[in-house]
């Protein structure tokens, strides 16, 4: 080891002791059984450095679709890594009937362990270099969210991925009443690529979740083109394929937000024929 090098499991230990929140006991338990070692794991993004991540892979028997689903890409929208962090063991148990679906639970894991939206940049760099839902399609030589979108957009083109879903969060809803001018908030939405598949899917989603939410502003609502240099804009721009982001509401309970994603997810992987 080189002088001022800090091996990776202890930057991580470091991390995780000032963070303020990681993970629910459930989704604890699942990280000590499978993040390590497994026949799922199928590989590490940013492999030793602090912002190593594991990608999990499930295949199914049968030919079909390659499904890519994405938690904290920023590390305080606890839902959605806690999520994909659930769905390891759902898949882990009942392997998807056709097809290939990988999961990255936390794609900006230093942002994940410390509980913020983004990690910091040098001075006087724009600091939204720092968050990864806007550095794609990503950078082989940039600061690390942008090694990090890069590596992420290489997954998605060696290995075919067909459909995208990263996993957010809003402090608002997306429907909540506010005076003119006032931030929007994104909470409860699907936001989609401008192509027919994705639409459609968004429509289903929409029809199966919402009858089950009375109306009003826990609702969802679908929201056309996702941010430019977020992951689901790059799988729409640079691989023309339906991609999502999905957005909870964080003024709902943790649970209850969780539910939604897992909800969303299972329903598209349902209509791709995946389950």
């Amino acid at each position: 080891m080189k002088s001022g090098q800090i091996p990776i499991f202890l930057a991580l230990a470091t991390l995780l002791s000032c963070s303020s929140y990681y993970l629910t006991e459930q989704s604890r338990r699942i990280h000590e059984e499978f993040w390590s070692s497994g026949d799922i794991l199928h590989g590490r993004l940013m492999e030793n450095s602090p912002h190593q991540t594991p990608v999990f892979r499930f295949k199914g028997q049968k030919n079909g679709p390659a499904v890519l689903i994405i938690g904290g890409t920023h590390g305080n929208e606890t839902a959605g890594f806690e999520a994909a962090t659930l769905l390891l063991k759902r898949f882990a148990d009942a392997p998807p009937a056709k097809g290939t679906l990988f999961i990255i639970p936390e794609a900006n894991r230093v942002a994940v362990l410390k509980n913020k939206r983004r990690i910091p940049v040098p001075k006087g760099v724009d600091i939204e270099k720092g968050n990864l839902n806007r550095c794609y399609p990503g950078d082989p030589d940039g600061l690390p969210m942008e090694r990090m979108a890069h590596q992420i957009t290489e997954l998605i083109r060696s290995e075919n991925v067909d459909l995208l879903l990263d996993l957010h969060e809003s402090r608002f809803f997306h429907l909540e009443k506010k005076r003119e001018g006032a931030y929007s908030g994104l909470g409860q939405t699907l936001i989609y690529t401008p192509d027919e598949e994705a639409t459609w899917l968004g429509m289903i989603v929409l029809d199966k979740l919402n009858g089950t939410i009375p109306p009003g502003i826990k609702q969802f609502s679908m929201l056309e083109r996702p941010i430019e240099k977020s992951a689901a804009w790059s799988a729409g721009v640079h691989f023309n394929i339906p991609a999502f982001t999905t957005e909870t509401c964080r003024k709902l309970p943790l649970k209850e937000r969780i539910d939604y994603q897992i909800r969303i997810v299972m329903t598209i992987l349902e209509e791709k024929g995946m389950l």
